[in-house]
């Protein structure tokens, strides 16, 4: 089967089986009166409920309130619950690891989720550690299902181009997951 246009007519199995781009994803609910809040799984979730029932469901709440995050930091500062990658922490780290400071995936994690509790000190530390690993080694989550392909790609084509990474994506993306390899 071709991948089929997204409309009312597809069904919840064969809209789950297909790839889609949250723009793709976005439009559909705004033509269909559905809530575009939320993460691609969200979005994905609410229109599969709404083709199999016809119901509309509202998003998920969001995070209670906003948490107020110190105006200064140092490396003693403890990660409070809730706190987010903010402008204020990026300044701190840029300070304290130099210009080549980014958030990556370690730290991402560490300060909205792992890292409650610990210091930024701690997650200093860590972001020097997980910048030592070998590149390709985190773990991509799976919400990023190109980047999931093109890394997966490159293992086992080592001697790929770009383009035949991105035609593969293509094709991929063409047919439905329960007929891939």
């Amino acid at each position: 089967m071709e991948r089929p246009e997204l409309n009312l007519e597809i069904s919840a199995t064969d809209f789950l089986d297909f790839y889609w781009l949250k723009d793709e994803l976005t439009g559909f609910c705004r033509t269909n009166q559905l809530s575009t809040a939320g993460s691609k799984q969200e979005i994905t979730a609410r229109i599969a409920h709404f083709l199999e029932t016809g119901e509309r469901l509202k998003p998920s709440p969001k995070r209670k309130g906003n948490v107020k995050m110190p105006e200064t930091f140092t490396r003693e500062t403890v990660i409070g619950e809730g706190w987010r990658n903010s402008q204020a922490l990026r300044t701190f780290f840029e300070a304290e690891i130099g210009k080549g400071f980014h958030f990556n995936v370690f730290l991402r994690d560490f300060i909205t989720n792992s890292g409650v509790g610990k210091t930024l000190g701690d997650a200093i530390d860590g972001w020097h550690e997980s910048k030592s690993r070998p590149k390709g080694s985190s773990e991509i989550g799976e919400q990023f299902e190109y980047n999931r392909h093109m890394r997966a790609f490159y293992d086992a084509n080592p001697g790929a181009t770009r383009a035949e990474a991105i035609a593969a994506w293509k094709e991929k993306r063409s047919k439905r997951a329960s007929d891939q390899d």
